[in-house]
């Protein structure tokens, strides 16, 4: 549990300093810039790949597939750059929302980030709920795989017209439940 816990606040320390020191003041960030930070936050992930092999190597957790310290990194660094490469998508659906809610450019950074932060405290909710319910009701992978072709069968037959965020319904529950603005107020939360 050590491990995780040292990873979590690692990774909390690196999300505290890409807000509130690297983008404290809200600007528009130039190809030059996200270069360097791509690189930078590529190379810490692939650094990390030396944590991996000195964990394995070193026996700090529980091994239950005997995966050697090498195979341990290599499926850390192919689970990497599947992810990676599937998080392509998400930049157009991001630019979606910044055109439908028209997040000025000097904004985004810091809207892209709440907006991540979210998903992984919401990710690791249902997958925590996720895991509970399926170890107390076997059947509950049935109602999961159910809602899964559920929604594949309604964005298959769904038609391309144009979404607006505003009329949706999780929109109105926000603005029913939480102070919600239609205009940019600065970064000030």
């Amino acid at each position: 549990m050590t491990i995780w816990i040292s990873f979590i606040i690692f990774v909390t320390i690196l999300l505290a300093l890409d807000l509130l020191v690297f983008n404290r003041n809200a600007h528009v960030i130039s190809t030059k810039e996200a270069t360097k930070y791509t690189i930078l936050w590529v190379s810490i992930a692939l650094a990390f790949t030396s944590v991996i092999y000195l964990i394995y190597n070193g026996s700090y957790i529980a091994n239950p597939e005997g995966l050697s310290a090498n195979k341990a990194s290599i499926k850390y660094i192919t689970g990497y750059l599947i992810e990676l490469s599937l998080s392509i998508d998400n930049i157009f659906v991001i630019a979606i929302i910044f055109k439908s809610f028209a997040i000025e450019q000097r904004y985004q950074h810091r809207v892209l980030f709440w907006g991540i932060v979210g998903a992984l405290i919401f990710r690791a909710a249902m997958i925590f709920f996720g895991v509970a319910l399926i170890r107390e009701i076997d059947w509950m992978t049935y109602i999961f795989g159910a809602f899964l072709l559920y929604t594949a069968f309604k964005m298959l037959v769904s038609k391309d017209d144009d979404f607006n965020p505003k009329e949706s319904v999780i929109y109105k529950l926000a603005r029913r439940w939480f102070p919600v603005t239609d205009r940019i107020e600065g970064q000030d939360l």
